[in-house]
């Protein structure tokens, strides 16, 4: 056989080889993926569920009891970011009554909803880091409840807003609401899946 009719044979297999190592690594990667967007199908919300999951580096290693863990830790660092908004507005109610000499009812009923508010989202910060905990240590109706309450924290807030009609609930914070309770819901859904009798 001759070199020039080997060239051509010798590019063919170094061809398919490597045609055979992409997709080897193509089926490799999508493996988490799959487990993604088959837990994500089963939850509430299926968009937010897989959009949180993949922007989490470490939810492309995790099994059903692991993206839980994650979702919920994602439902716990929204609660807080949402205390420390809340309590930027406070700071800027506090310093807009030091620049002013007036009190007004009006000033206080909000400062105090707003502290009200502020401590709802750090309690349900505080349930979803218990959540995780619970859930690495198998704990599945301590779980529950502490996913539960974490999703019934901001429907507090939203209700002290209602007792005062003569205030707005903002619509920064019913978006913010509504995104926690969401979460909440996706990680309850997620931990459906998780086979909790395994040890």
């Amino acid at each position: 056989m001759s070199s020039t009719n080997v060239l051509p044979l010798l590019v063919l297999v170094l061809v398919l080889l490597l045609c055979s190592l992409k997709s080897h690594q193509i089926f490799a990667t999508a493996e988490p993926d799959d487990l993604i967007q088959k837990t994500c199908k089963t939850t509430l919300y299926n968009d937010l569920c897989v959009a949180s999951l993949r922007s989490n580096s470490s939810s492309a290693k995790a099994d059903t009891k692991g993206l839980a863990v994650i979702m919920i830790g994602i439902g716990a660092a929204n609660a807080n970011e949402t205390y420390t908004y809340l309590s930027s507005q406070l700071l800027l109610l506090l310093k807009g009554k030091k620049d002013s000499t007036s009190t007004s009812t009006r000033g206080l009923t909000r400062n105090k909803v707003l502290r009200l508010c502020a401590e709802r989202y750090m309690f349900a910060s505080q349930a979803l880091q218990e959540a995780v905990q619970d859930v690495e240590q198998m704990s599945q109706d301590y779980a529950y409840v502490q996913v539960s309450a974490a999703k019934d924290y901001p429907n507090v807030c939203h209700n002290a807003f209602k007792r005062v009609p003569s205030l707005a609930y903002p619509p920064e914070l019913a978006k913010r609401e509504e995104n926690l309770v969401q979460i909440c819901d996706v990680a309850t859904g997620i931990m459906d899946l998780i086979d909790w009798d395994q040890n």
